[in-house]
């Protein structure tokens, strides 16, 4: 796969892996990400990983950018023997309809189906956690089955709470804080995906995959206050 390089203004540049969302581009990303923070080169101030690309920023009184060029170059080299970490499955409780997830009967309804055949299939496929962004924890997955896309709100809410579960278009995702959002909500995950106070500080990282699975009003209020109580263990498999 021939990576390309393109300035972004006088102290970031971007290495972009291809021009569709995938899974073999995103591999890419990942590898060279942890290929070049292995290097931990001096005047490097930040890597931002995207689904297909890799923005690289830099300190341009610290390091020449051509200098960077011909490094990341070599190191881009030596992906096809590098291997990441095992992928694992999270696994997410979701409780859904009903007040936490108020717009389950809209996406049943555009998609011809019953509200329990859209938690049939939202819960059945693993999806692919392809980067963090918006907000902090904030998962942009892939992998969701296209039986139950649904296009976002025309007008987006100003208030959505923290765990909900939405559908927008062909993707799912959690929003990990209180924020606005034109996002069909189906539900609401009582775990905490951003926490400051930890290391790590999210609950997940790009390569994982996320599993829903439902759970009753019950057993989303048991596991909310051990999520509080610090107790809860996130229930995390082997990728098959």
């Amino acid at each position: 796969m021939e990576l390309k390089y393109i300035p972004s203004g006088d102290s970031a540049f971007i290495i972009k892996a291809g021009d569709v969302i995938s899974e073999e581009v995103n591999l890419v990303v990942r590898k060279l990400l942890k290929r070049l923070e292995e290097e931990n080169l001096p005047g490097i101030t930040d890597f931002i990983p995207s689904y297909n690309e890799l923005m690289v920023c830099y300190d341009p009184a610290t390091v020449d950018y051509r200098q960077l060029l011909e490094i990341f170059k070599k190191c881009a080299d030596d992906l096809g023997t590098m291997t990441l970490p095992a992928a694992e499955v999270v696994h997410v409780p979701v409780l859904y309809g009903g007040e936490a997830g108020p717009d389950l009967h809209h996406v049943a309804e555009h998609n011809g189906l019953t509200e329990e055949d859209v938690i049939r299939i939202h819960s059945s496929a693993d999806c692919l956690v392809y980067m963090l962004g918006f907000t902090p924890g904030f998962c942009y997955l892939g992998g969701m089955d296209r039986r139950i896309a649904t296009p976002r709100h025309e007008t987006p809410r100003l208030k959505i709470p923290a765990g909900s579960v939405g559908i927008a278009g062909e993707q799912t995702g959690i929003y990990p804080l209180e924020s606005p959002g034109g996002w069909q909500l189906i539900g609401r995950t009582p775990l905490r995906l951003f926490n400051p106070d930890t290391k790590p500080e999210f609950l997940f990282t790009a390569g994982d995959y996320i599993r829903f699975y439902p759970v009753d009003r019950g057993e989303y209020e048991r596991i909310a206050a051990a999520v509080a109580g610090g107790t809860y263990q996130v229930k995390r498999t082997p990728k098959e």
